[in-house]
Order: structure tokens, then C-alpha cells, then sequence
């Protein structure tokens, strides 16, 4: 994926990034809970707290202001809380450290860390990660279906703007996921975890020759608006539980954003309404 950043060139003055899961496709619940806080119960055998263990990753990676962070980052709060109250986790110390410093995080970049430093939490890390993305594979296309007026959207929004996925997700898996609903046709580019976090993604767009006032992120969680105002873009919000509601607006911020009136009042109103629903 690192090198699609390299081949994209700017076609139109605006553009507009967009998150995947939690955003145009309904697939975090069914993702969390099936794949990601089930993998982590195999991997560190913590069968004996399952359903404690599933609902603890459901509440720091939906539920709260790490929702939608990348899964090494998300792994590394719910390892801590295990740590603290479960049992004792093994080289944790070591993978926040990676975790907290690591330039990608991916399987590839876990890998090569394991292989320098020998660390038992990252090598489990890995191990997870890749259960993970074979779990996903599990996982039918027919239940990854995108929110009412998502499709929509994306395609309105190619009208007028360049358009980037930009996901803390593997890129691969969105690929395969966005080309089954034959919306990728209406994307210029795919930046997902394996380019870097969603703030290194928007620099490396930006650098593409977009002016900050030109891109609009568009996301459900705190790391689109962290990303969005490192490189003072605007943000628009799918707010969880409240997606369609979110879709059905979008069309009155795409002409906002499109007439240079998105700024102030009504990008202030968005903000608060996301950070009151998520409890920031």
C-alpha cells in the first residue's frame, strides 16, 4: 500500500478521504466481536474470561476515544488492562514501547521488530494479527454491507474532489471489500495501516499539492479528527449508532465544503455533536 501513496497525483483542487469500517461499511460490531477480541482469547488462552475479555475489547475499541485506532494500538490498551487485572503479560512493557514509537504498525513492521529485539508480546502480537486477518477472510461479504446513502455519498462525493480510503484497517481486506460493492471505481487511492497512522496518511496527501482548506475527513472516530486537525483539514462525522442520520446530511456538507462555507459555526456544530456522542 505504501507504494499506491507514491503513485497518486492530484486531479482536482479538493479532496475528500474517507474511513471504511464504522463509516461507509456497517462492519465494526462484526468485526470487534467475531474476529479481533475472540483471536485475543486464543492467543493469550484467557478461555476462562472470554466474555469479560470480549466486552473489555468491545469498550476501548467502539465504545470509547480509542475507537477505530489501528489494532496494534488497540491491543496494546487491552493488554494493559489485563495486565493489570488478569494475569501477567509478558513482554508487554516492551510492545507499548514499539507500539508508542514504531514509524507503521503492521504485521510486516511486527515482524521485523520481533526479529530485532526477540520480544514474547510482539511475536503473540503478530500471531494474533494474523489469526485476525484469517478470521476475517471467515467472515461472508454478504455481512459486510455499507450503511443506507454511504454509496452514495462516495460516488457524489467523486464528482467534485479526488477521493482516498483512508483506513487504520488492512488494506487488502478493504480492497476486497470495497471492489465487491463496486464503489472502488469512485476512489483515486487507498491508504490503509500498512502506509502508516491516518495523520501521516493526510501529510503524505496533502503533500500532493492540497491546499488544508480543500480536504474534508470524513470518519467515525477520534483518530479521523486528530488526523484531520494535524494538518488543518475539515472533518465531518458518521456518528455511531446514529450512521444513516450522518449519510443523510452529508449532502448539505459536501455543498458547504464545495462553496468554502464549511468553516466556523457549522464545523464547530459537528465537532460537538461527535465528541457528546462518543463522551469525549
Amino acid at each position: 500500500m505504501k507504494e499506491e501513496i507514491q503513485k497518486f497525483n492530484k486531479t482536482k483542487e479538493r479532496l475528500i478521504c474517507i474511513d471504511s469500517d464504522g463509516c461507509v461499511l456497517d462492519t465494526m460490531e462484526i468485526k470487534h466481536m467475531r474476529c479481533f477480541g475472540p483471536c485475543l482469547v486464543h492467543e493469550w488462552g484467557l478461555s476462562k474470561y472470554r466474555e469479560e475479555i470480549i466486552r473489555l475489547w468491545r469498550r476501548i475499541n467502539l465504545l470509547s476515544k480509542d475507537r477505530g485506532v489501528n489494532r496494534f494500538l488497540g491491543l496494546g490498551k487491552v493488554l494493559e488492562d489485563i495486565h493489570e487485572n488478569y494475569f501477567r503479560v509478558e513482554g508487554l512493557e516492551g510492545y507499548l514501547e514499539w507500539v508508542k514509537n514504531a514509524k507503521e504498525l503492521s504485521n510486516e513492521s511486527a515482524a521485523k521488530a520481533y526479529e530485532e529485539t526477540g520480544n514474547p508480546c510482539i511475536k503473540k502480537a503478530l500471531e494474533w494479527s494474523e489469526l485476525v486477518n484469517q478470521s476475517l477472510m471467515m467472515v461472508s461479504m454478504s455481512k459486510k454491507q455499507p450503511f443506507e446513502g454511504a454509496l452514495k455519498a462516495v460516488k457524489l462525493s467523486h464528482e467534485g474532489a479526488d477521493v482516498a480510503i483512508v483506513t487504520a484497517a488492512n488494506g487488502s481486506e478493504i480492497q476486497k471489500e470495497w471492489n465487491n460493492l463496486d464503489i472502488m471505481q469512485y476512489t483515486d487511492v487507498l491508504l490503509s495501516q500498512e502506509t502508516g497512522t491516518k495523520a501521516r496518511c493526510l501529510k503524505a496527501l496533502q503533500e500532493k499539492g492540497y491546499e488544508p482548506e480543500q480536504i474534508l475527513m470524513v470518519g467515525d472516530s477520534p483518530s479521523d479528527l486528530e488526523a484531520a486537525r494535524e494538518v488543518g483539514a475539515f472533518f465531518y462525522p458518521i456518528m455511531a449508532y446514529q450512521e444513516r442520520e450522518s449519510w443523510e446530511e452529508f449532502p448539505e456538507a459536501l455543498n458547504r465544503f464545495q462553496e468554502g462555507t464549511y468553516a466556523g459555526r457549522y464545523q464547530e456544530q459537528k465537532i460537538l455533536e461527535f465528541e457528546k456522542n462518543l463522551r469525549l
